[in-house]
């Protein structure tokens, strides 16, 4: 990512297009439980909040090595989540 703002901007929008393919699949479906849908996006809004808390804290901030390295491994560690909560949604 070219920046911290890039960053978090990718993050929540990723997490609100998914939760709205979840209602919309929701609406579409006649046999989804409304306390599983409420669960994922539930998940979904905490890994939307610990992903941007985490990209507002980076560690060593003197060392751009450091840095480039944390937000390489923060935005890796985001995208296994995500791959995670869309397995989850085509389980619905």
């Amino acid at each position: 990512m070219a920046s911290r703002r890039k960053l978090k901007k990718t993050i929540k929008f990723v997490s609100f297009e998914l939760i709205t393919d979840i209602y919309f699949r929701y609406l579409t479906s006649k046999d989804t439980e409304a306390k599983k849908i409420d669960d994922l996006v539930v998940d979904i809004m905490s890994l939307n909040r610990e992903y941007v808390l985490r990209a507002n804290r980076p560690d060593g901030k003197d060392n751009p090595k450091l840095v480039k390295a944390y937000f390489s491994k923060l935005f890796g560690d985001w995208q296994a989540a995500m791959e995670k909560v869309i397995k989850e949604i085509e389980k619905i």
